[in-house]
Order: C-alpha cells, then structure tokens, then sequence
C-alpha cells in the first residue's frame, strides 16, 4: 500500500477525482498523502500552473465520504493523449477528514507490514 519514502508517504488508493476546472470527465486517484496526491486523466488537459484547483475525491473502498480538496498543480507530465498531475494540496474544507483518512492509510500499511513479518515460511507443507 504505501508508494514511496518520501517526508509524507504516499498511499496507493483508488479513486475518482471530479473537477469541472480541469475536466468534464473524471480523473482516477492514483496516490495520495496528506500534502499531495497523483491524478491520471485519459484524456489530455490543460493545466495552468499558477492557478489554484478544488477537487472531489471520490474515494473507492473506504468508509470515508467524498473529499473536497483545493489543491495546487506541482507539475505535469503529458504522453500520447494522457496526464498525469502531481498535485500539492492546501489548506482545504476537508484537510481534518483527510488528515484522518491519511492515517487510517498509515496503521492498515503498519499492520499489513507486521503481517509480512510473522510469515516464517511461504513454502506449502503437508501434515
């Protein structure tokens, strides 16, 4: 689950991402941490650097409810008709909830690593 070491760990998590300032249609939720996240678009989009973006995280298997985000674009990479966006995020509506559903991320991460750790042996014996 977790995606890089990085000063804020990023979490892999799927998602949807609605903003009708970049895209009529939505964008997928490729990471997130509790500064920044990574958004896919199939399509491309034009970015302005310098602008400000609010953004509805729509996120797939979690109890939290949809985000509310202002984010700002840190950079964007663009490659046969698609974008990616790495996005910073700012002081938010929503940054407490998401504070909260970043480390949620963090203890399942914790927990799945100590799991990791008690397995002595992948090999299949029979009794």
């Amino acid at each position: 689950m977790r995606a890089k070491s990085r000063q804020d760990p990023r979490f892999e998590v799927l998602g949807r991402v609605q903003c009708q300032e970049i895209s009529a249609l939505p964008g997928n939720l490729i990471d997130i941490s509790a500064h920044g996240c990574k958004i896919f678009y199939s399509v491309p989009v034009t970015i302005h650097l310098e602008d400000d973006y609010t953004l509805l995280l729509q996120v797939a298997d979690s109890a939290t409810s949809d985000l509310t985000l202002i984010c700002h674009p840190a950079w964007v990479n663009e490659d046969s008709g698609q974008t990616v966006i790495g996005m910073t995020i700012l002081r938010s509506p929503d940054s407490e909830r998401l504070n909260a559903f970043v480390e949620s991320l963090k203890s399942k991460s914790e927990k799945e690593e100590d799991g990791k750790s008690q397995i002595v042996d992948s090999k299949c014996q029979f009794i």
